[in-house]
């Protein structure tokens, strides 16, 4: 009965068309689409163009060894981007916010701050300071992940309910008119996210590193038909058509009980659903998307609960190999543009990315370029997302500053205009 009843809603949803209406739009504090830009804290890297972006994120700050304390990677470039943010604002209409982000891969002593109370109050009264002292809007975490030692660092079951109580205390010590927001893995997992949402301005979504070759990390799509449509985003927001699995299955034990969110999405899901749009047993489908592709982040996201307009669809500035295969002649592709002999750039028509193969064929390496920025640019404002985040301005792939410009262009171009 369940089953013919989300069936049913689902047909009607799709019939309808758009079930959002103005009520969705929420107040996050900013105005506008947003362009957040994760600026390093590398020594000698350029200082960022504030006419680009609307938010700077500045990685990385870190829990330190007194587990009370927020230890910030080169302080002196933190200081100086936080001066020149504060400077350009004071004579531009438009103003740049910035953020301490804390964490990143492999930054870990969180799961020991968050546990202890003193240490929890202490490093969230650091937090404060920090955003007081140096005169920037708030902060975003990126603990990756609660609950998960995948990155090398400590973990606990308790994380993700502890991680809960490290969210509210900083929204109350930072107050309403600070940013507080959340990177998120492109899964949607290992957060609470109906716990947290109350305190969160936006998420931005890793929708990068999904893969290694001979699959795309970062994909758009992985079918030619569009998953994403305004009737969907209405049923999953409802919580229709998405829990017809046993509770004992592998897929609710991976994205269910274990980490506390309701994301059960899935490759056969998506397969399924991609089918019933297009008519076809067997659509088209991307040969060069993996595990996961950046429309369905979106949707584990707002299977999550979330709400389209809090949420921020990130992008890679830098390629990825992986797998027991490399590209020997990447640096040299990143300063000429020439693939190198025995290689060639092709594009995917579905999945909107660039890759280089090898002479037979086979997928080496994927990459962003102008146009595909552009596409996923376009993407975001089409579905009504907040807006669009990379990592990272400076480019840790040693592109050359001609190609970076380009991609900070064309998402300042796509989101801004």
């Amino acid at each position: 009965m369940y089953r013919l009843f989300t069936t049913i809603i689902l047909a009607v949803a799709l019939l309808l068309g758009s079930c959002r209406g103005s009520s969705d739009i929420v107040d996050n504090g900013d105005k506008g689409p947003v362009v957040v830009a994760y600026v390093s804290g590398g020594q000698g890297k350029p200082l960022p163009d504030f006419d680009k972006v609307t938010h700077i994120d500045y990685a990385f700050g870190r829990v330190d060894s007194t587990f009370s304390r927020v230890c910030i990677e080169n302080p002196a470039r933190f200081r100086e981007i936080a001066d020149l943010k504060n400077e350009y604002n004071k004579t531009h209409s438009r103003q740049v916010r910035m953020q301490l982000s804390i964490g990143g891969w492999g930054s870990g002593r969180f799961s020991e701050m968050v546990a202890d109370t003193a240490f929890r109050h202490a490093f969230v009264s650091d937090c404060k300071r920090i955003v007081e002292e140096y005169g920037i809007d708030g902060i975003d975490l990126d603990w990756e992940y609660p609950s998960s030692g995948v990155a090398g660092i400590s973990s606990s079951e308790k994380d993700i309910d502890n991680f809960t109580l490290w969210v509210k205390e900083l929204r109350e010590a930072l107050g309403e008119d600070r940013l507080l927001t959340i990177a998120t893995i492109s899964t949607a997992r290992f957060i609470d996210f109906k716990a947290v949402d109350p305190y969160i301005d936006f998420y931005n979504i890793m929708s990068y590193d999904m893969a290694v070759a001979p699959y795309h990390h970062a994909p758009l799509k992985r079918f030619e038909v569009e998953l994403l449509r305004d009737s969907l985003i209405g049923n999953l927001r409802m919580g229709f058509g998405f829990m017809d699995y046993p509770s004992d299955s592998v897929v609710a034990q991976q994205y269910g009980q274990m980490y506390q969110t309701p994301v059960i999405l899935n490759q056969d899901y998506f397969r399924r659903f991609a089918s019933k749009l297009s008519g076809d047993d067997n659509p088209l489908e991307s040969k060069v998307a993996g595990q996961c592709t950046t429309e369905e982040a979106v949707m584990m996201h707002i299977a999550a609960g979330l709400n389209p307009a809090k949420l921020v669809m990130g992008m890679p500035f830098y390629g990825k190999s992986g797998g027991g295969v490399e590209y020997p002649l990447q640096p040299q592709f990143w300063e000429t543009g020439d693939p190198g002999e025995g290689y060639q750039e092709l594009w995917d028509e579905i999945a909107e990315v660039p890759y280089i193969a090898d002479s037979t064929g086979k997928f080496v390496f994927g990459f962003e370029n102008e146009r595909s920025i552009r596409a996923k640019c376009r993407f975001a404002k089409e579905h009504n997302l907040l807006g669009a985040m990379y990592w990272e301005y400076c480019i840790d792939a040693g592109r050359s500053d001609t190609f970076r410009g380009k991609l900070i262009n064309a998402v300042a171009e796509e989101i801004l205009n």
